[in-house]
């Protein structure tokens, strides 16, 4: 379910994974927040007994996507004015 998270048009990129799209124009905030309440949403569906993808103990499929969130939360803010990763409000 993870690959289905990312935008479809988005750029690969070592430094700026799925930030971008081909031409090198950043993607509309749109796309970003979908991809931010899908993520929400699988984390719910998923983490019932705990705060993880897959429960109370962390696992590979957390450890691959925190670097992803990481840069988002950092990256985010800089291409969409009050676009943050880190809203407990909309994405708890």
């Amino acid at each position: 379910q993870f690959q289905n998270l990312f935008p479809s048009n988005a750029r690969p990129s070592s430094r700026a994974a799925f930030l971008f799209n081909y031409n090198g124009d950043a993607l509309w905030k749109s796309a970003f927040q979908e991809v931010l309440e899908d993520t929400n949403d699988l984390l719910s569906m998923t983490s019932k007994q705990g705060p993880y993808f897959c429960g109370a103990k962390i696992t590979a499929a957390d450890v691959a996507w925190a670097p992803f969130l990481e840069r988002y939360a950092a990256q985010l803010p800089c291409l969409h004015d009050e676009l943050s990763p880190k809203n407990r409000e909309l994405y708890p």
